[in-house]
């Protein structure tokens, strides 16, 4: 039986572990959390930092795996470019490539030298730095990590006197002590992630973000994106000239955008599985199975058989709940308004549970599916609900 090193095994990752199996690998896991959710159908358990590049290329060796597979974590993306790259295992981009598209500096140095359409940014190495040219910027700017996801790190500056406490949040949030500062666009948050294939793009899912109480968290999205018709061209376009210039694997290639002025401004860019679950909804809204595919790509499977010219149908969106303080579960409830909608959900987190960071802490999901886009934005837009937990403390 041939074996495949998963890089972590959190509710993010369960559809990855369920195609790893579908695909007859053994499965090595690894990860930092002794109860991680997806322990009970890996093969192996390994309490190992992901991001530890070279600890892992040490596992790899050691037990002679066939394949890694990444996690939904850009660190994971690295560790396993970077141990492909040195065993000589299938499905990645190169370790180069792999640091220019998931680092906010090398990737707008790059889509300044190419074309992209991304704001533009300054980037800085040291606090002397920043504080020297940040001031000079005109506000309102996002300072930002280059290496950090989840919203880690991140501030908007409205006033001269938030620029020093949020250049410090920021290097603190970035492993390679390394910050972005760029123009704060005004406009709203898409999702437009996509299937490559050959350097193709072969299928897409678009959706709209939204971020209530924590801005830098995405907490709602709805599929399809409400402007996906006009941003669709040239959004391919963009992602398939990058995949000719850094000769791209195939897989998946997502990427976030801010319409604003007129254009999709790119402002993040990934090749991994994304948070929240969010293979629940595009499967059924694309008609096929996001996480096996990437999972045949990053393994070095063939793609023939891929359903290509697949279209987005229907209405799905989810709800990340979340807490309104710190403190002890006590009691969660789902509205009656949402119950006729939902089709599925998953729990992260349960009563009796302690939660530390409110704003980043997603405690369940709940998965739903709508008749109409009207109907979807009234009941998770118009009629947004923050209530669903109690907490004490």
């Amino acid at each position: 039986m041939k074996s495949a090193l998963l890089l972590c095994a959190t509710h993010n990752d369960l559809g990855l572990i369920r195609a790893l199996r579908k695909l007859g690998y053994y499965i090595i896991a690894t990860g930092t959390k002794i109860d991680a959710l997806g322990k009970n159908w890996v093969d192996e358990y390994l309490t190992v930092d992901y991001s530890d590049k070279d600890k892992i290329l040490e596992i790899a060796r050691e037990k002679d795996v066939d394949v890694i597979c990444q996690c939904c974590n850009d660190f994971g993306v690295y560790t396993a470019s970077y141990v492909a790259e040195k065993l000589g295992l299938p499905g990645y981009d190169s370790y180069e490539t792999t640091l220019t598209l998931h680092n906010k500096d090398r990737f707008k140095a790059f889509s300044k030298k190419y074309g992209i359409l991304t704001p533009e940014a300054l980037y800085f190495t040291s606090d002397e730095e920043a504080l020297r040219e940040i001031p000079k910027m005109e506000l309102p700017i996002i300072i930002k990590p280059v290496d950090a996801s989840a919203g880690n790190g991140i501030s908007k500056i409205e006033k001269a006197q938030e620029i020093k406490e949020a250049i410090s949040y920021a290097f603190a949030n970035s492993k390679s002590s390394r910050i972005v500062a760029e123009p704060y666009l005004t406009g709203k948050q898409y999702g437009f992630c996509t299937f490559l294939i050959d350097k193709k793009v072969v299928a897409i899912a678009s959706n709209n973000e939204y971020s209530m109480a924590n801005p830098y968290r995405v907490e709602i999205d709805t599929w399809p994106a409400d402007n996906y018709s006009e941003c669709r061209d040239f959004l391919v376009s963009q992602i398939e000239k990058m995949a000719e210039i850094l000769e791209l694997k195939d897989g998946i290639f997502h990427l976030q955008y801010i319409y604003a002025d007129g254009k999709p401004w790119i402002i993040e860019v990934m090749r991994r599985i994304l948070g929240n679950m969010y293979s629940v909804l595009s499967n059924p809204l694309n008609g096929f199975d996001w996480d096996y595919w990437e999972t045949r790509a990053k393994c070095g499977l063939d793609c023939t058989g891929f359903p290509i010219g697949t279209l987005q149908e229907g209405f799905y969106a989810y709800k990340t709940v979340m807490a309104e303080k710190n403190g002890t579960i006590e009691h969660i409830s789902v509205p009656t308004e949402y119950q006729k909608y939902i089709f599925d959900e998953y729990w992260v987190m349960k009563i009796g549970d302690e939660i530390e960071n409110y704003l980043k802490q997603p405690i369940g999901f709940l998965f739903m599916m709508f008749r109409d886009r009207e109907q979807m934005e009234d009941v998770l837009l118009k009629q947004y609900r923050c209530d669903l937990v109690n907490v004490k403390g």
